[in-house]
């Protein structure tokens, strides 16, 4: 884990090609464990009875005793990025997170989870800026780069047989680079800002089986502050580099929200239909070019499964697909970034004991050509290796 931790921190060239992650700490993760990003990142009322679910702690009070799940996931993205008649591709390719979840006794278990929290990775060219006081203009190019990562660990207890109650408590850690070339006739200036963010959240939650068809499930994400120390390097021509240390500004994360429900019609048929809502705009950060507004995320996902225990391969193949829409929590000129996600996916057996290769391909738009905004078309590939071992199980001789 604390590899894989320094291999996140390490990861700050390729995180992220969107340019509306040059706002606040970046643009947010929205990847998931196992079969997660397949049923377009829905699960709240999941339970974790054969596989992790990352988004309730509470799913933790029904994995099953001497079972241990690992879960690795990483994936690529395409962007096509459009403003006016301008077009644009880019490429990234980043590991999305890597868990691990075992029961502490019959009724609950323990989870530790490493991922990022927001990327930042964007390169805008040929920012005209004029000169105070006169007629005079200079040119910038800025590049921003970095990362924030949670630290994850999630606590799960069945209380009834059909309650489950879960605490999360997360550590936040990153760094995020900005870099401005100022090019004023045969004179330049270069000024990069390097910002280091750490903070502490809490999280809870809560699923009830209403019957063996139905389970319905809460989460609740108390606000967090992530505290800042920027590092400024100011370059000039002709003249030594100036370094200078100062406390740069707090961010703050908000009040989250979310409900979930879990329908089983057939035994081998289950939806989920996920609904949160982050209150961006009690945490008063502000933005010169923005305003963070409240979000909405929609969610609704589905799984099959041909003939479960079936003797077939491929009548044991999980088949998924999913989609979500995203209200925003930016506005830019009067104008909501706002964003919709289709998923497809397959969850692959590669073991008796439930172990998975998952694949999923999701197709998103984010943004839009309204007032100058610029409008993303994303598409993407999810691997995730979800691994179930049995643990202290005495083998049995005939």
């Amino acid at each position: 884990m604390l590899l894989l931790s320094n291999n996140l921190c390490a990861q700050t060239n390729s995180l992220s090609n969107s340019p509306y992650s040059v706002y606040g700490i970046g643009t947010p993760s929205r990847f998931g464990t196992g079969k997660i990003n397949a049923i377009g990142g829905s699960g709240i009322a999941m339970k974790s009875d054969n596989s992790l679910n990352s988004l309730n702690p509470a799913s933790l009070g029904a994995i099953p005793l001497n079972h241990f799940y690992f879960d690795l996931g990483i994936n690529t993205q395409i962007y096509g990025l459009s403003e006016g008649a301008g077009t644009s591709k880019q490429f990234n390719a980043t590991l999305t997170n890597v868990a691990m979840a075992f029961p502490l006794n019959s009724r609950s278990g323990l989870a530790v989870t490493l991922s990022p929290y927001a990327n930042v990775g964007y390169s805008i060219t040929g920012i005209e800026n004029s000169i105070e006081g006169s007629n005079a203009i200079y040119t910038s190019d800025a590049i921003g780069t970095g990362s924030i990562n949670e630290i994850r660990v999630d606590y799960g207890y069945g209380l009834l047989n059909n309650l489950r109650l879960g605490l999360s408590a997360s550590y936040f850690f990153g760094k995020t680079e900005q870099t401005e070339y100022n090019t004023i006739g045969n004179y330049s200036l270069d000024i990069k800002k390097q910002n280091r963010y750490t903070g502490v959240g809490l999280n809870m939650g809560l699923q009830y089986d209403i019957n063996e068809s139905l389970s319905l499930a809460s989460i609740l994400k108390f606000p967090a502050v992530l505290k800042a120390t920027q590092n400024s390097y100011i370059s000039q021509d002709y003249d030594d580099t100036i370094e200078v240390e100062t406390s740069g500004d707090d961010f703050m994360l908000p009040l989250e929200m979310g409900f979930g429900a879990a329908i089983a019609p057939r035994d081998n048929l289950k939806v989920y239909l996920d609904y949160s809502r982050k209150f961006w705009s009690n945490t008063a950060e502000t933005d010169d070019l923005s305003t963070l507004i409240d979000q909405d995320i929609f969610k609704v996902g589905s799984t099959f499964i041909p003939k479960p225990n079936g003797i077939h391969y491929w009548q044991n193949v999980e088949y998924r697909t999913g989609f979500n829409y995203d209200t925003g929590y930016l506005e830019i000129a009067g104008e909501k970034v706002k964003s919709y996600n289709l998923s497809l996916g397959v969850g692959l057996p590669i073991s008796h004991t439930g172990s998975k290769l998952n694949l999923s391909y999701a197709y998103g738009q984010n943004g839009s050509l309204s007032k100058g905004l610029i409008r993303e078309k994303i598409h993407t590939i999810s691997i995730n290796l979800s691994l179930d071992g049995l643990w202290f199980v005495k083998p049995k001789y005939q």
